[in-house]
């Protein structure tokens, strides 16, 4: 299943492009209504170094999650896949690839477009896909909110 976020912001791709990997969130709830979802709290580069091979590591109230980064073109394209979690959905999931396209827009702004491609295992995967795509949505549009003030 895939979940797409799309969010124009009034700053370059090149201003946008550190939040991507090296970021904190405020102290805003991702969503009321989804008791249990996992609170971003920041988003890192652990060796300090981004690119293809490297690790980028999101933090949550309820864990972590460690990414093997694909694809590294500054500025325009990061893409990354689930390497491990701690988090309780963890067990549940196959596979989690991410990638996020950065695109100058002729306003001097730029347009992000973040897409989350997962697939669930288990006999119940159909249905545990719903409030994961529930869930994975309300975190894309804390998140991109999130960037939306650090960046003004």
């Amino acid at each position: 299943m895939v979940v797409r976020t799309i969010c124009n912001y009034k700053v370059s791709a090149a201003e946008l492009w550190p939040l991507l990997f090296n970021s904190k969130m405020d102290d805003k709830q991702p969503c009321y209504l989804l008791c249990g979802l996992p609170k971003p709290l920041a988003c890192r580069l652990p060796d300090g170094q981004g690119g293809v091979g490297n690790t980028r590591e999101c933090v949550s109230d309820k864990g972590t999650i460690q990414q093997l980064i694909t694809e590294w073109d500054p500025g325009h394209k990061l893409a990354f896949e689930l390497a491990q979690t701690d988090l309780y959905f963890g067990p549940c999931v196959k596979s989690i690839v991410e990638q996020f396209e950065l695109t100058e827009n002729n306003e001097g702004g730029c347009r992000i477009v973040r897409s989350t491609t997962f697939k669930v295992k288990g006999p119940l995967a159909a249905v545990a896909s719903i409030p994961m795509f529930i869930g994975l949505k309300a975190i894309h549009r804390y998140v991109f909110s999130n960037w939306k003030r650090i960046s003004a």
